[in-house]
């Protein structure tokens, strides 16, 4: 019996090291940059849009909106703490996901918090894709974030709200600072 236990908690453990290894390498690098192509889902709309995220180990994320041409080159500040998005003198609107939690523009910020410091609720691997899923609580309100690894890097990540998926992110141009 004994040898079971250890057995499974080895096994857990070795499930989890990939999650463990990328969040140290993370936060040694002192953070990370990569560009996501977001799909928020709005039930009646679909919205698409393009940031570039340069993410630091220090909770603040540096986003600009690439796509769509009319709004590409807009910036933003966001910081984990409070949650706050601030716009370098312009305001764009795309609505608010998870009953007003969510920014869908900040959705590579939220994915990157989950990275360097959120629970790690579960993990595994199917064929070369290795899968974490990520909790965060928005006081009474939990979102699940999934995101997929492949060579050790991320390339795709979906923010999931009451069982639902309420924004994807196509992740390229990962590196690590």
């Amino acid at each position: 019996m004994i040898c079971a236990l250890l057995c499974g908690c080895a096994s857990e453990t070795s499930v989890l090291e990939p999650a463990i290894e990328f969040r140290s390498a993370l936060l040694q690098a002192g953070g990370c940059s990569f560009r996501a192509k977001i799909e928020a889902d709005f039930g009646d709309r679909v919205e698409i849009f393009t940031v570039d995220c340069d993410y630091g180990a220090d909770g603040t994320a540096r986003l600009t909106i690439v796509e769509p041409e009319t709004i590409a080159g807009i910036t933003a500040a966001v910081t984990d703490g409070g949650g706050k998005i601030t716009y370098d003198g312009m305001s764009v609107e795309f609505g608010l996901l998870a009953n007003g939690s969510v920014i869908p523009a900040a959705a590579p910020a939220l994915t990157a918090f989950c990275w360097s410091g959120e629970y790690i609720a579960a993990a595994g691997t199917e064929e070369d894709v290795y899968r974490v899923t990520y909790e965060k609580d928005y006081g009474e309100k939990r979102l699940q974030i999934d995101t997929y690894f492949k060579n050790d890097l991320p390339f795709f990540a979906e923010v999931c709200y009451n069982d639902q998926r309420i924004l994807k992110l196509d992740i390229s141009d990962y590196s690590f600072h």
